[in-house]
């Protein structure tokens, strides 16, 4: 790992950067943190004024007022508002790169001086004094090239500066500052609506009330993201001492709107920081050692005062290395693109919600993505880092490889955790399914800011058998075949078959522990293995204690087995009897077994005798080939005929006749029921 990157490493910049003009005498560079997209802005607009982002790319020229301290678009990229001075904002209408005329608006506050402006929406724009807050909308004219502004409301607040959160649609204002605390002011916006929450402080330095002269609370150290579905705010508390290392403060929004401090991030660095919050993943960059670290908060850590302490999930590593392409000097169809290493963590950087980093000397913008891959290497706790990834998207495969892997490499003290955590995200998946059934709505976050929450991967028992528990399983017969038929020189294999059906056996001992009904592919992956490996008894203990669930399928498995298992006859008897639901299923094992005189028995103890098939039954009998158990089989039916219809004879429709002549050929005429049944 050096300043280039650490290719191991769990964060990469994105492969196609948006590039712009580079800073320099000429050129300014704006972030619009709405649209996130680049402005630079040429000898004041005069040169041209280039827009870069994802999906957008285009060029236009404005006057030359002055120079130029912010510019930002409406959201639907309508109107254009640039802050020249500090105490107004210059609108101008946008069509299709032409500039239009347009108005200025001044600060409504007398010798307020403009910190700043944001578009909360396409038509509402809010202008950040020194003085508090004023929300305007835009009017659009008859003209489209002009604008007009309608004020709706302010507030008077003192404030030093602002942060703004496009994701959340809120505004965090400071508005006080005490020797070891800041009070901070939320606004959040929907269009045409502001609402002002409840104002919170926050602690600025990591170290005692003594040592906390000149340690001051400032912009950069504030960023607001949504982490899990819960609009969160994160602090940075800088040492008051070089000994002390520095904090990173959550303050989440519980249900009543109002920010208390729930997770500190225990960052055991000082220095520089940045934060950037991808996929609920809050990451902390560090200058000084050229690395981020990474915290996942619903991991959980030490409580105390209601207050969870975390610490990075894994150890700190560098981005991973990025070079970027630069056209040869000489033009050439066959010429190799020249691939310039970038420098990670450059003084330049710039970093902005949630994911976009900046750098203005380049003329880059990447967005930070996670490698989950890189990140399961070098987590040691396959536990946690199951944890973790069930909660990102796009984790299904790692997940099924971390749990194979866990299998492979006999880590099976944490594989009961792994299924564990597994399938209690299963069931609340299935939880959620069956309210939406019942038409009731899954809770969501009780606030008007915050976002959906973000939905995790959901493992099923069809994804476990076929990616991991059917190809171990395969494998593990291949090579006790290899080893059987290869004699003493052979390497046993790594995987047995024993070993997959004690995993086998964990994962059912999970789903059970949640409630969850086990499929029946699992219970064949079993039975199937300990035939194979004649491992009856094992078998016979699994049925016994009902570790192998009571179901049909199971018991139709058991009985195609007898000619290996000559007990399973009776334990899917047993099995179907305690179903109490399966009359037919035991009548037709017993007539298969030519037991038809035990299925009659069982056929008039259950209430059946008088609805079941003659037809089955004579056949059965016939072809047992014992005329005793024939003679009983008709005499049993003929008394059914003639105690249901008062006639001996069977009907038509029974199709009986070629047993009625058998019956002849065998004992003579048929007697007359009906006399024996009066």
């Amino acid at each position: 790992m050096d300043e280039l990157g650490d290719r191991n490493g769990y964060l990469e910049l994105s492969n196609h950067p948006i590039r712009f003009e580079p800073v320099s005498k000429v050129t300014n560079v704006f972030f619009d943190d709405t649209s996130k997209e680049v402005l630079s802005v040429r000898a004041g607009g005069t040169l041209g004024v280039v827009v870069r982002g994802v999906g957008r790319d285009h060029t236009f020229r404005m006057e030359d007022r002055g120079t130029i301290s912010s510019l930002k678009f409406s959201p639907d990229h309508t109107v254009l508002a640039v802050q020249r001075n500090k105490n107004s904002v210059e609108l101008l209408s946008y069509n299709d790169g032409e500039i239009g005329s347009g108005c200025v608006q001044e600060c409504r506050a007398k010798g307020a001086n403009l910190l700043g402006f944001i578009w909360t929406n396409n038509d509402d724009l809010v202008l950040v004094t020194n003085s508090g807050v004023e929300f305007y909308q835009t009017i659009p004219q008859v003209a489209k090239d002009r604008v007009a502004v309608r004020h709706i409301r302010s507030y008077n607040i003192p404030c030093s500066w602002f942060v703004w959160s496009t994701e959340c649609c809120l505004l965090l204002l400071c508005i006080g500052a005490a020797p070891t605390t800041s009070t901070l002011q939320p606004f959040t916006f929907k269009p045409g609506q502001s609402n002002k929450l409840a104002k919170f402080e926050v602690e600025v330095s990591s170290g005692s009330s003594t040592h906390s002269q000149g340690v001051t609370l400032g912009e950069r150290d504030v960023c607001v993201g949504v982490i899990y579905g819960a609009v969160s705010i994160c602090v940075l508390r800088h040492p008051s001492t070089p000994t002390i290392a520095a904090h990173l403060d959550v303050y989440s929004q519980n249900k009543d709107g109002v920010f208390r401090r729930s997770h500190i991030c225990r960052l055991e660095l000082t220095g520089r920081f940045a934060v950037n919050i991808v996929d609920s993943l809050i990451i902390v960059h560090h200058q000084a050692s050229k690395t981020s670290l990474l915290f996942d908060i619903q991991l959980g850590g030490e409580v105390s005062g209601g207050v969870t302490s975390v610490y990075p999930i894994t150890v700190p590593r560098s981005v991973q290395p990025f070079s970027l392409e630069e056209p040869s000097a000489v033009p050439s169809t066959t010429a190799q693109p020249i691939l310039v290493p970038c420098e990670l963590y450059a003084p330049t950087w710039v970093v902005f919600q949630p994911d976009i980093v900046i750098d203005a000397r380049l003329g880059c913008m990447w967005h930070l993505q996670l490698r989950l891959d890189c990140l399961a290497k070098v987590m040691e706790d396959k536990s946690q880092l199951v944890d973790s990834l069930l909660r990102r998207q796009q984790a299904k495969p790692l997940v099924l490889s971390v749990v194979r892997e866990a299998v492979e490499t006999g880590q099976l003290g944490a594989l009961a955790q792994i299924f564990d955590k597994i399938n209690a995200a299963y069931r609340q998946h299935l939880n959620s399914i069956l309210q939406s059934q019942m038409g009731e709505s899954v809770s969501a976050p009780a606030s008007s800011a915050a976002a959906p929450e973000i939905k995790g991967v959901v493992i099923e028992q069809a994804d476990i058998y076929s990616s991991v528990l059917a190809p171990l399983m395969e494998e593990a017969e291949k090579g006790e075949t290899r080893l059987k038929e290869g004699g003493e020189g052979t390497s046993p294999p790594s995987v047995s078959s024993k070993l997959v059906v004690g995993v086998v056996i964990e994962y059912i001992r999970s789903l059970g522990a949640v409630g969850v009904t086990v499929q029946h592919f699992l219970y064949e992956l079993v039975i199937n293995a300990l035939v194979r490996s004649r491992q009856f008894y094992q078998l016979h203990q699994l049925l016994q204690y009902h570790v192998l669930a009571d179901s049909k399928p199971l018991a139709c498995l058991l009985l195609s087995l007898v000619s290996v298992y000559s007990a399973g006859k009776q334990l899917s008897l047993d099995m179907l009897c305690r179903l109490n639901t399966a009359h037919d299923e035991i009548i037709e094992v017993l007539l298969s077994q030519h037991q038809v005189i035990p299925a009659l028995r069982y056929a008039r103890s259950v209430g059946l005798a008088e609805t079941v098939s003659a037809r089955k039954f004579l056949e059965a009998a016939m072809i047992c080939g014992d005329s005793d158990v024939f003679y009983s089989t008709f005499t049993f039916f003929g008394l059914r005929n003639a105690k249901l219809r008062g006639s001996s004879a069977f009907a038509k429709g029974e199709h009986c006749d070629m047993y009625v002549e058998h019956f002849k050929k065998l004992f003579g005429e048929i007697p007359d029921y009906t006399i024996q049944q009066t």
